[in-house]
């Protein structure tokens, strides 16, 4: 049964979860030593979130901007849950896109599309530009993201790292255009460069102890991540990973990702339990785009039952001329009877937890049965 969450602020959310950890082993005795967020035992219950939020360019002009405007989103998150439950909480694809244009406030003022945002971009970075697309052989907009892959990579694992374990979560930092870097002992060494220069969109997952545990590239792109505009490379399906958590196995499928079948019998193939979605649609969410929508997180659990439970949290707002809308959603297989469902559908039985808007902030959170204690098919 899928239980209400309790409402309320929790100032020191990392601090507050071990207090009840503690309490509980001391309660439990030898039994108590396996705590909420890294249980051998499943624990009873997990509780899964979705951050919706709004793309706004002030909260990435600098590092200090864009680590207040998360951990604004984190303490909503603080404030919609339970601290003594294992949680998994998920942010936006393309949440770390825009840490390209970190210290270029002046240079952007004024821009009216984002076509001429690449291009004043391009232009006041013109000489080590030239210099890496002759060295790596790429267009300019993948020349500008590897230009800047340090300064983007310091501020994107910086924040998320802290941030997943100041609050004592098991975070999926949606995602960023990044070159693949190697990953030791749980930390991303970007410090050393690249592993290839290719820049891909990638997502993060993150432990409780601010570790990285494990990354996924998009394999399916969009018309705007392709060569006419940002120009990325796309992932490669057999590189695609199942993550073994407490919480469960997680497997992410980069928005476009979850309505592509190859890539969903992969993660299914794997174990996964729970699908991560991370999701940015660059177009309305009218009635066509919503019944459309149902093929991705909401089909692939409630319909075809191949995973537990599905996170799929939504960016909004503008970039530019490019306006970004959606409902994010969690959904289960065994889930509510059909009370909800996106603004213009009628309501389908799988929603447990869906946004009331399209173009706002909003947490969504739920608290659902261990997926391992879920009763197969």
């Amino acid at each position: 049964m899928i239980e209400p969450l309790p409402m309320r602020r929790l100032p020191r959310p990392a601090w507050r979860r071990l207090l009840a950890f503690t309490c509980l082993a001391l309660l439990a005795g030898p039994a108590g030593a396996s705590f909420a967020q890294s249980a051998t035992a499943p624990a009873p219950q997990v509780q899964l979130v979705a951050v919706q939020m709004t793309l706004d360019l002030e909260d990435y002009w600098s590092r200090e901007a864009f680590e207040a405007k998360i951990r604004e989103r984190m303490d909503a998150v603080a404030a919609a849950t339970d601290p003594t439950l294992p949680t998994l909480v998920v942010f936006p694809e393309d949440v770390g896109l825009m840490l390209v244009v970190q210290g270029m406030e002046e240079r952007l003022e004024g821009i009216a599309s984002i076509e001429e945002a690449i291009g004043t971009a391009v232009r006041t970075h013109m000489f080590p530009l030239l210099w890496t697309r002759l060295v790596r052989w790429q267009s300019w907009v993948p020349a500008l993201f590897l230009n800047k892959n340090r300064l983007i990579a310091e501020t994107y694992f910086g924040t998320f790292s802290a941030v997943a374990r100041d609050y004592g979560v098991y975070l999926v930092a949606g995602s960023a255009v990044l070159p693949p870097y190697r990953i030791e002992d749980g930390v991303v060494r970007w410090d050393r460069g690249p592993t290839r220069h290719r820049v891909r969109n990638t997502a993060y997952l993150f432990g409780p102890d601010g570790a990285v545990i494990g990354k996924q590239d998009k394999v399916e792109l969009i018309e705007l991540e392709r060569e006419a505009a940002l120009n990325l490379t796309p992932g490669a399906l057999a590189d695609l990973q199942v993550f073994d958590t407490p919480l469960g196995r997680i497997g992410i499928a980069i928005c476009l990702d979850a309505f592509d079948d190859a890539v969903v019998e992969r993660l299914a193939a794997q174990g996964a339990q729970i699908l991560v979605q991370p999701s940015a649609n660059p177009g309305p969410w009218n009635a066509w785009q919503q019944q459309d929508w149902l093929r991705g997180s909401h089909a692939r659990v409630a319909l075809d039952g191949r995973f537990e439970y599905a996170v799929n949290p939504m960016l909004n707002g503008p970039l530019w001329d490019i306006g970004f809308f959606g409902q994010s959603g969690i959904f289960a297989r065994d889930g509510a009877g059909g009370e909800l469902g996106y603004l213009d559908l009628a309501p389908l039985p799988g929603f447990v937890r869906v946004a009331a808007s399209d173009r706002s902030e909003e947490v969504l959170a739920a608290v659902v049965p261990h997926p391992d204690l879920v009763t197969p098919r």
